[in-house]
């Protein structure tokens, strides 16, 4: 197995369960599921560029660092839709 596959191919199906959130949201509440399928595509996006930096230890720091502000960038955004429908509602 090519360096770097393993890891990759775990990022990219750590992406599976964003994908089925997005799903359950996606009558009722369209704008979550619109987050969580690009918080899915950005996971793929991840595992792509580990399988892409193949060991490379200056590639892996690019993707990893991409990926974690991707990640983090998109789920503050969800928790902050999340806080501003609570507080819509009380």
């Amino acid at each position: 197995m090519r360096e770097g596959l393993l890891p990759a191919l775990v990022i990219a199906a750590s992406s599976v369960p964003a994908f089925l959130l997005a799903q359950s949201f996606a009558r009722e509440r369209r704008r979550m599921a619109t987050l969580l399928r690009l918080v899915g595509l950005a996971m793929l996006a991840g595992g792509a560029g580990l399988a892409w930096a193949a060991g490379d230890q200056n590639r892996i720091l690019a993707v990893a660092l991409a990926l974690a502000i991707a990640v983090n960038g998109l789920g503050l955004v969800v928790l902050f839709d999340v806080v501003r429908r609570r507080r819509g509602r009380g």
